[in-house]
């Protein structure tokens, strides 16, 4: 019986490496009908027939992965992380399976969990220059600029020529406020390919904000003759218009952005500005309003909207949008102010009170909400109170404060 028992071993051995070899083929085949399935547009009857797969061999990583990976398309991402977790379970060395997770950790905003996923990857496959640029997209997104430049400097030293690796450094350099250093990255680029209109574009965001506007006028010109269809450079060209005073040509630039792409609630945001200083109010609103459909957390548009309908006699939609950005922004002495001043058109003094009281409690040298408080305490009569926040508002600029302390105060 003793010299029976080893090929009895052996021939269960056997068996069970048949049945694993039979059940792995069978899970392979199920996931490729879940492909043919997927690209039929029947996502449920492909996530039917991954499940299936995974049920057949659950010890198969390319199934978890494919059943993950429709999940994330579908929405479900903390279903394909667990989907995930059990592939890196049994497969803990692939460097694209957390690659896959890091990604999907960022739809979930788990930005370090995703960071040390590429790491992991990184360190798993260390010459995978996409790797290192999926991990630097993520920092930069995650406003961590440090290590982004950092990781970015090392790529450009084994790629000098790498135009994309350039601008993305360029890019870091203006997210950190240095205009010059960002400057001299474009022009690198520039010098490698004079040609791609997206550097000159670039190139006149860093004179932008080194305040060289006529240089950034040129740069942008530059971009939109290389490229007539590129919104951006018109929408940037416009702001350098603005600046350089020349209003007709910045709001033709706006027409000619918004044109080229209506999907941009910043462009339409600036053009507004322009409507606005124009004395086009209703344009702006309408503007303010399109800004907001596509971004309906956009404070500075709501904020602005609400100064738009307030000149345009609708308070209740002034209203609407100033308890809207204070909403947003519960710590933003303006939308205070410009609630107070709401609240002063009905002759509400007190409730205005209230709203100065808390912009003057974020920022004490507000000029505007100490003054248009003086005012209101004026109203109810409480000339001490009154005459103590205009002299506190000149003290902090305000012209109109002088004007009104000479009406109300000489005494």
């Amino acid at each position: 019986m003793a010299r029976l028992l080893p090929f009895i071993l052996s021939a269960l051995l056997a068996t069970l490496c048949r049945a694993q070899i039979n059940n792995r083929l069978e899970s392979i085949q199920l996931i490729q009908q879940g492909d043919i399935q997927l690209r039929l547009g029947n996502s449920e009857q492909a996530l039917l027939h991954y499940t299936n797969a995974i049920q057949k061999d659950m010890a198969f990583a390319d199934a978890y992965m494919k059943r993950a990976t429709l999940l994330s398309r579908l929405g479900q991402n903390t279903q394909a992380l667990a989907d995930m977790d059990r592939a890196l379970e049994l497969n803990p060395y692939s460097e694209w399976i957390h690659d896959r997770r890091a990604k999907t950790r960022m739809l979930v905003n788990d930005v370090k969990g995703a960071m040390d996923d590429w790491s992991e990857a990184i360190e798993l496959h260390p010459y995978d220059e996409l790797l290192r640029e999926h991990r630097v997209d993520a920092w930069i997104g995650a406003g961590d600029l440090e290590r982004a430049a950092a990781d970015l400097d090392s790529m450009i030293y084994r790629k000098p020529y790498d135009v994309l690796l350039l601008l993305k450094r360029g890019s870091v350099e203006l997210q950190m406020g240095n205009g010059p250093q960002a400057l001299e990255r474009f022009d690198q680029a520039a010098g490698i390919s004079p040609r791609l209109a997206i550097i000159h574009d670039l190139r006149g965001l860093a004179l932008m904000k080194m305040k060289r506007w006529s240089d950034a006028l040129e740069a942008l010109n530059k971009a939109l003759t290389l490229h007539d269809r590129f919104d951006l450079a018109y929408y940037n060209r416009g702001l350098v218009h603005l600046q350089l005073g020349d209003e007709g040509r910045a709001r033709a630039d706006m027409d000619q952005a918004l044109a080229l792409s209506q999907d941009k609630a910043h462009v339409f945001f600036q053009r507004a500005l322009v409507r606005k200083r124009d004395g086009d109010l209703p344009g702006a609103q309408e503007d303010y309003d399109r800004a907001l459909e596509l971004a309906p957390d956009y404070l500075e548009a709501q904020y602005n909207r609400a100064f738009v309908r307030k000149h345009l006699g609708d308070h209740a939609g002034a209203f609407a949008d100033v308890e809207r950005a204070i909403q947003l922004a519960p710590d933003d002495p303006d939308a205070w102010t410009m609630k107070g001043n709401l609240h002063m058109l009905y002759s509400e003094h007190d409730e205005a009170i209230m709203c100065y009281d808390r912009a003057i409690g974020l920022r004490p040298d507000q000029a505007n909400a100490l003054f248009n408080r003086g005012l209101a305490y004026h109203m109810t009569y409480r000339p001490m109170q009154g005459c103590e926040d205009l002299r506190r508002a000149e003290a902090s600029g305000s012209v109109r404060a002088s004007d009104a302390l000479t009406y109300f105060c000489a005494f």
